[in-house]
C-alpha cells in the first residue's frame, strides 16, 4: 500500500461534516397579519438570496390608528457552519443594529439592538411550508421580554 492509504481511508470512514442550515426555506414573499404595538398591523417580508451567499430580507410593516405608521427595514443575515446568524439590521428611522442568533429546523431566532440603545428578539418559525408566524419582543428593565408585535403570514410567492 501507498504510504497516503490510512489518510483516505480516514476520510471514507469518517463522518460528512454537518451542512450549515440556510435560510432558503423562508425565502420568497410572504404577507402577513396581526398586531403590532396593541393596533391591527399588516407586514411584508421579502427574503431571499443576497450577495455572497447571504440572506437579505426586506420588510414593509403598516399599523392602523390615528396617524397610522409606516415602517420598514432592510437586513443581511450570514449563517455559519455551527448555524449561527451574524448581520444588519437598518430601518426606515435611522437606525442600524447588529443581529446575533440561530437558526434551527423550522425556527430562525435572533437578538438585536444594544444595551445603550435597546435589546430585542425576534422568532421566525415556518409552521408550514406557505405559513410563518413572527414574533419580536423588546427586553425590559426587570429582564423579562416584552412582546410587541405578531404577525401570521402567508405565503405570497416563491
Amino acid at each position: 500500500m501507498t504510504p497516503g492509504w490510512w489518510a483516505a481511508t480516514l476520510l471514507v470512514l469518517a463522518p460528512p461534516a454537518p451542512e450549515s442550515p440556510a435560510l432558503a426555506a423562508w425565502h420568497g414573499d410572504w404577507v402577513g397579519e396581526g398586531q403590532a404595538f396593541g393596533k391591527p398591523a399588516t407586514a411584508t417580508l421579502d427574503i431571499g438570496a443576497g450577495e455572497e451567499g447571504a440572506t437579505r430580507l426586506s420588510y414593509r410593516l403598516a399599523i392602523a390608528g390615528a396617524p397610522p405608521v409606516r415602517y420598514s427595514a432592510e437586513a443581511m443575515y450570514r449563517i455559519d457552519a455551527k448555524s449561527r446568524v451574524t448581520g444588519t439590521w437598518t430601518d426606515s428611522y435611522g437606525a442600524s443594529r447588529p443581529v446575533a442568533g440561530v437558526v434551527d429546523a423550522g425556527k430562525w431566532a435572533v437578538h438585536w439592538g444594544a444595551a445603550d440603545s435597546e435589546i430585542g428578539r425576534s422568532t421566525y418559525t415556518l409552521e408550514a411550508a406557505d405559513r410563518l408566524v413572527v414574533n419580536d419582543s423588546v427586553l425590559q428593565d426587570d429582564g423579562s421580554w416584552r412582546l410587541f408585535a405578531s404577525l401570521a403570514y402567508r405565503r405570497k410567492s416563491p
